[in-house]
């Protein structure tokens, strides 16, 4: 049996659409926290030549936009059905902030609806007792 303490989820993009070369951007604070789970819902595309979003997760020591480092890149995500695309990023010699950066193609005759989650696991400082359900997951 293994137990991982958890911290409560954090909603990092509430569910929007997003079209022609826009981009949303959300940091996450790691800090205190050894892994991070983040999650971004895709919904598939109404129109089928529609172009799907690129995404980038970077990392930076602070909140300064121009510090941010790119770790994952992942360009014109295909969203022909709708789908949950999983980061796993295991923070130990990471730096303290993650930004995810989600931008729609330069033209694109369809909205990107989209919204991003993130759970920040193995928390240094996780409260003890009961206080939340998502206090500890046991996972069999």
């Amino acid at each position: 049996m293994l137990q991982q303490r958890l911290g409560t989820d954090s909603l990092l993009i509430a569910p929007k659409a997003q079209t022609s070369s826009a981009t949303t951007t959300a940091n996450l604070d790691t800090r205190g926290a050894n892994y991070a789970t983040i999650r971004v819902a895709l919904a598939s595309a109404i129109n089928t030549n529609a172009v799907g979003p690129t995404l980038v997760l970077s990392q930076s020591d602070d909140t300064v936009v121009t510090n941010f480092t790119a770790i994952s890149t992942r360009t014109a995500e295909s969203i022909t059905a709708a789908k949950t695309l999983q980061y796993g990023v295991d923070l130990r010699g990471k730096k303290r902030y993650l930004r995810l950066a989600v931008t729609t193609a330069t033209a694109t005759n369809d909205n990107i609806t989209f919204s991003a989650v993130a759970t920040l696991h193995d928390l240094e400082n996780a409260p003890n007792g009961t206080t939340s359900v998502s206090d500890v997951a046991v996972f069999l």
